[in-house]
């Protein structure tokens, strides 16, 4: 992550004009980053107003620190962390370089990141490129993108404009206006497409979008403190997301399925948000996680709330534009369908607690000795041949029939719609 953060420094760098980092250059130009980094939303004259500016973007500045020049200026013998040169270097600080895993107690200060003049100044400056998003308490998203210099330009052009949109920032506190409400990590970058694809679709520049995206890169930070995770999300499934999304997006089903992904367990929305922040997460790896579904699923039904709502939209949109990751569109739709029929057969009925048989059974062969008993009990004929062709993904195929029964007796609509 190091040198693609730095690969955006140089590319602001060259934005405002500068060739080559000097003492000068630094002294000159080291509240510019900054002014990028609200963009230009709000005027800063002077490091007072910038370092709070920083702590507001969740940058960690300790309370002695009262000039951001001192730490380019006050250096010390050491070596480049990315060059490798010996001489004159500057010690890390979360405003030069921010995703730094460092736990004092743990690492020796002597093990820290230092950088010559040069790479200090251009890791700096990436953050004229950085995006963040407050996700509760004191826990930010930060990411930003990194790609091919043309196709980076026209992207980061793109989103910054969007982004000016959705930002408001004073000098005490920066607020981003998303349609959903996240509270963690990969839930809030998805949150973050979900606007940007509706800022697209409302100019027309959908297609654009894909071309470009291509060749983009999203790096993402999220967390406080010493402790953070991170996502990167290649640019091809980028456009697969954004494809995803448009899709989603004219239908209007995206914020009732986000806001049903809730197990509520306290006041605490953190954890009451846990599983649909695991599911964003892998969903952002291009994979529909269907037993994780099933689990909130059965959470929700136990706490008499309903099934979320626009599950069936959901997953078809999924496989339309990532083509799934171990089964295809077919086979769900048969799976489903069954699962809603037979839903509908049981529901109100003592042989409703087959729900329960075929949830609870753990092996192949008991869940399909239980489909089997089900059919006779209902007098049906049934096609099965697709669990024993997908046998090996037999867990997956078995929460999507329980997600298609939950759907029939619980859901209220037509085939999870």
């Amino acid at each position: 992550m190091l040198l693609p953060y730095m690969r955006n420094g140089e590319l602001f760098l060259e934005r405002i004009g500068v060739k080559e980092v000097s003492e000068d250059v630094v002294k000159e130009k080291y509240l510019e980053p900054i002014k990028a980094l609200t963009l230009d939303l709000i005027p800063v004259e002077d490091d007072a107003q910038a370092l709070k500016l920083l702590k507001s973007y969740g940058f960690e500045v300790a309370v002695t620190s009262k000039s951001i020049l001192d730490a380019f200026l006050k250096r010390r013998k050491g070596v480049c962390s990315i060059c490798g040169r010996e001489g004159e270097v500057v010690e890390n600080r979360a405003f030069i370089y921010p995703f730094e895993r460092k736990i004092d107690s743990i690492v020796n200060e002597k093990n820290r990141l230092t950088f010559c003049l040069e790479h200090a100044f251009k890791l700096y400056s990436a953050m004229g490129y950085l995006y963040v998003v407050p996700i509760g308490g004191k826990d930010k998203l930060k990411f930003f993108f990194e790609g091919e210099s043309r196709a980076f330009r026209r992207f980061s052009y793109l989103f910054r404009e969007f982004w000016k949109e959705k930002s408001n920032v004073n000098r005490d506190r920066v607020v981003t206006k998303l349609s959903l409400k996240p509270y963690h990590g990969n839930e809030a970058f998805f949150s973050v497409l979900y606007d940007f694809v509706d800022f697209l679709r409302g100019r027309r520049m959908i297609q654009e979008a894909y071309d470009i995206e291509r060749s983009i890169r999203a790096y993402l930070v999220y967390g406080s403190g010493q402790f953070y995770g991170s996502t990167i999300v290649e640019g091809t499934r980028l456009v697969e997301l954004t494809k995803f999304l448009a899709t989603l997006a004219e239908k209007k089903v995206v914020k009732g399925f986000f806001d049903d992904l809730v197990i509520p367990r306290g006041k605490d929305k953190k954890k009451n948000t846990l599983e649909r922040e695991k599911f964003f997460s892998k969903l952002l790896d291009g994979k529909f996680d269907f037993i994780l579904l099933n689990q909130i699923f059965i959470e929700r039904v136990k706490r008499k709330l309903r099934v979320p709502r626009y599950y069936l939209p959901w997953a078809r949109a999924y496989f339309e534009a990532f083509g799934g990751d171990i089964l295809n569109l077919e086979v769900f739709e048969r799976i489903n369908g069954l699962g809603y029929s037979l839903g509908k057969k049981v529901k109100g009925t003592n042989l409703e607690k087959y729900f329960w048989e075929l949830f609870r059974a753990r092996g192949f062969e008991e869940f399909m000795n239980k489909l089997v008993e089900l059919q006779a009990k209902l007098e049906i004929s049934m096609d099965v041949r697709p669990f024993y062709e997908n046998e090996k993904n037999w867990k997956v195929l078995k929460a999507i029939l329980l997600n298609g029964m939950l759907n029939a007796i619980h859901g209220g609509e037509d085939e999870g719609n």
